[in-house]
């Protein structure tokens, strides 16, 4: 797995005050991990931006630390946006040990194409992420539910017919449905009555900013 990397700096600036790192196009972040204590850090807004975009949740990030002898390796475990411009508001990162196993929400990405579309038939997507246990250098950037085999309405997908490699373990229930079929005419009348029922969208005043997760 390809291992992104990220230059940061220590962080002083703490609590509401982060406000001013963000005019100066900086992002504050938290490096955390089990047996240490929070590592406040900062990193400018357009390559932490590439970062979280080319990693997600599941790729491996090299944090290097102005002052620190050698990169910590992590992953992303939250980000937070600012709602009406989609900007990035806070990181936090989560310091791995490549020898350590540790569990990771994995996207369930639905692969191939069904047979019962032929028939009016609908492949509706119940699950879009799965936990699993590996080392970090085993997570898989996604799992692949395949659909060809679904030829009628009553196919269904669940956990335990995902496909992972030997050394990932799946945490969950392994009769999680994954993914099932509906008629196409049912689903489309289904979204035209709850639009019918729907009452009228009012305009809502702009939500106060909360205070960034930092400790």
């Amino acid at each position: 797995m390809a291992t992104t990397e990220l230059a940061a700096q220590p962080r002083t600036v703490l609590g509401k005050k982060v406000s001013r790192l963000r005019r100066a196009g900086l992002v504050p972040c938290n490096v955390y991990g089990r047996g240490q204590q929070s590592t406040p850090v900062q990193a400018g807004e357009r390559e932490l931006r590439h970062v979280v975009h080319a990693a997600g949740h599941t790729g491996l990030v090299a944090i290097t630390v102005d002052g620190e002898s050698a990169p910590r390796t992590a992953v992303v475990r939250e980000i937070q946006r600012f709602a009406l411009t989609g900007q990035l508001k806070h990181v936090a990162f989560q310091q791995v040990s490549m020898t350590e196993k540790m569990s990771v929400a994995v996207p369930v990405v639905l692969s191939g194409s069904a047979p019962v579309a032929d028939l009016d038939g609908l492949v509706v997507q119940a699950l879009d992420r799965v936990d699993v246990e590996c080392l970090p250098g085993d997570i898989p950037q996604h799992i692949a539910a395949d659909i060809s085999g679904m030829t009628g309405f009553d196919s269904q997908i669940h956990v335990r017919d995902l496909p992972v490699p030997a050394n990932v373990t799946l945490l969950a229930d392994p009769d999680l449905l994954v993914a099932s079929v509906t008629r196409q005419a049912a689903a489309e009348e289904e979204v035209e009555e709850a639009a019918a029922e729907a009452p009228p969208a009012e305009a809502e005043a702009p939500a106060a900013e909360a205070a960034p997760s930092e400790s």
